[in-house]
């Protein structure tokens, strides 16, 4: 019997043929089994011949009970019992991280926490216990996460095989469950169980855990850098480019950081593309540029063979690829501008067709095809293209029906400054400015059919007197088109969020200039990297930071993008979790976050609209079922 007070009940039998005369009470009586004291007994209570007290144990060991008729007879029977009031206790055994082994260019595990569980994984978790009168059903396991809050207690499973107590068991926990506010940080697993006699015991062990998943190096000893976003295939498979001065490749890496192939292209500065899959196989579109010219390339996703090539002469690609269909046959063509001399074409390519390498230049006379700005997107819509440039030093933003020499109607339109990202939203193009010599730009919109000037919608008043470089577009507080971006006014650096119905606009301090698109995740939540790589997780609701990787990664100049959460084979796992790859310097960061996959209601939720990278509201934002 455990601790507590304790049942105690005598009876009188009446022999046959007698009538029962029963006393008040019986006399009932506990000593130790060394004839010390045996502890408390309550006031007896009687109905008919059967009397009932309760007894409180003066402590652990063996004792005697005792009940006798107050007048006549002696004590019943010796009743021997034994108390046990030790709860028992848990030894909880969370077994070293199995943060994996580096291969090829790929490494694993956090550089600045040691023996780290990563946040995606599931970790078996033993317990054991020398209770010798253990209830096993009894025993429970949870988790609790960063903030308290702690996951259902789960069943532990008894160990089949060789135990070195009195009892082992075994059970799985998720640690994607528990609320995680940090980086990297710590977890609780705690048991709990009782004896057979009811005494609850328990037991805890504290063990790291980290969203770094993997890294990825491309630098070559530090040569080489990403300056173009990552995409990413239907099969999780993450597209990538390189570039040093002329020189570069395109890497594809599995979901789980290993090197899959990579091409010798030049130095990537438009790209990747994904294009449709087609039962597996899907196209990878690059602007790349050498020596003496630029060359848009359609890849095999397989091997990253060469499909496709498109080589204008005279020039190079400074910007992004869009993908539609366009032509009679509606054909997938992968979009850009490429800048030749003082001027520029528009180039695709497209595969398969009669027509590979479409080109459109300006015509002889009238409005030339803007420069295009160096780093800035090609936004396209069914045959419509938008991107930004300049034409006799004059920024310009122009729109083209694909196939056609002069712009359209209403077009181009002159920003303020040089613009530096466009998203189509609605029926506008949003587009955000900054120049580099001075502090002003902003955001902005133009309807897609054109305007003869740009609406400002940051800053307020009469001025362009603030750096916007990037912009996401999607939910916050049940509302949707919230334009998210990083503005750098005189004297300050912030993190915006600008509805676009209401006009709101609420701002929060950031350490440093936020110019990578944001993207807009799923459960809430948005992610930045900063210039020198901080990474942080926002409130999209509050605009609160919820985590922050620090220090910084080093210097970004591509944008983050995310996916689903997948095993090594590209196949969805379940959780609501998913993985931000950062590209910084000459490498590619993979980082677990609580976000699976993109907001799918978002208009515009990160670079180039959706994980392909297509700069194209047609295409579907990628859901994770």
């Amino acid at each position: 019997m455990g601790a507590g007070a304790v049942p105690v009940t005598a009876e009188l039998v009446v022999g046959s043929g007698f009538v029962g005369n029963f006393p008040e009470t019986l006399n009932f009586r506990v000593v130790a089994s060394d004839g010390g004291a045996g502890g408390m007994l309550t006031t007896v209570t009687r109905s008919e011949g059967v009397y009932s007290t309760q007894w409180t144990p003066a402590g652990e060991g063996e004792f005697r009970l005792t009940a006798a008729h107050p007048q006549d007879g002696g004590p019943s029977a010796t009743v021997s019992l034994t108390a046990d009031m030790t709860p028992p206790t848990f030894v909880v055994f969370v077994p070293p991280a199995d943060a994996g082994v580096a291969a090829g260019g790929t490494t694993y595990g956090d550089p600045s926490l040691a023996d780290a569980w990563r946040r995606d994984q599931v970790v078996p978790v033993e317990i054991r216990t020398n209770e010798p009168h253990l209830d096993p059903g009894s025993v429970m396991v949870a988790l609790t996460g960063t903030d308290g809050g702690t996951t259902p207690a789960v069943a532990v499973a008894a160990l089949s095989g060789a135990c070195d107590a009195g009892f082992c068991g075994v059970t799985q926990l998720n640690l994607r469950e528990p609320p995680f506010d940090a980086f990297r940080g710590t977890m609780t697993v705690s048991a709990q169980g009782r004896d057979t006699v009811g005494n609850s015991g328990s037991g805890s062990a504290t063990f790291n855990v980290t969203r770094w998943k993997w890294t990825f190096d491309a630098s070559a000893g530090g040569t080489f850098a990403i300056k173009a976003p990552p995409a990413i295939g239907a099969r999780g498979m993450v597209y990538f480019g390189t570039n040093a001065n002329t020189n570069g490749k395109v890497f594809a890496l599995s979901p789980e950081g290993t090197q899959i192939w990579e091409s010798q292209v030049g130095a990537v500065v438009g790209g990747p593309v994904v294009g449709a899959s087609d039962g597996g196989t899907e196209l990878v579109y690059v602007g790349a540029n050498s020596t003496n010219n630029g060359t848009l390339y359609a890849l095999q996703s397989e091997d990253g063979g060469t499909r496709q090539t498109c080589t204008p002469s005279n020039g190079a690609f400074e910007g992004a690829l869009a993908l539609g269909t366009t032509g009679t046959a509606q054909a997938e063509t992968a979009v850009s501008v490429y800048n030749s001399n003082s001027s520029a074409i528009i180039v695709g390519i497209r595969p398969g067709t009669s027509v590979p390498c479409p080109l459109i230049e300006s015509p002889g006379s009238g409005e030339p095809i803007p420069v295009l700005t160096a780093g800035t997107p090609v936004v396209m819509r069914n045959d419509n293209i938008f991107f930004a440039g300049a034409a006799s030093g004059v920024p310009k933003i122009t729109s083209y029906v694909f196939g056609v020499s002069v712009p359209r109607s209403n077009w181009p339109v002159s920003p303020p400054v040089v613009t530096r990202s466009l998203a189509l939203v609605g029926s506008d193009v949003i587009g955000a400015a900054a120049a580099t010599d001075f502090v002003n730009g902003g955001l902005f919109k133009i309807p897609q059919d054109g305007a003869a000037d740009v609406s400002r919608l940051y800053p307020a008043g009469a001025s362009w007197s603030s750096r916007v470089y990037s912009l996401a577009v999607g939910s916050a507080m049940e509302t949707p088109d919230n334009v998210f971006f990083g503005s750098e006014p005189t004297g300050s650096i912030n993190f915006n969020r600008f509805n676009l119905s209401s006009t709101a606009l609420q701002p929060a301090s950031s350490n440093a200039a936020i110019r990578a698109t944001p993207v807009v995740g799923a459960n809430g939540n948005v992610y930045t990297a900063t210039t020198n790589g901080t990474v942080r997780a926002w409130s999209a609701d509050t605009l609160t930071p919820r985590w922050t990787l620090t220090p910084g990664l080093g210097t970004v100049e591509a944008s983050p993008t995310l996916d689903c959460p997948r095993d090594a084979s590209g196949s969805l796992v379940a959780g609501s979790h998913g993985v931000l790859y950062v590209p910084a310097g000459g490498k590619l960061y993979a980082f677990v976050v609580d976000s699976r996959g993109l907001d799918t209601s978002a208009p515009w939720p990160k670079y180039q609209h959706d994980s392909r990278n297509t700069g194209n509201p047609a295409t579907p934002i990628t859901s994770c079922p």
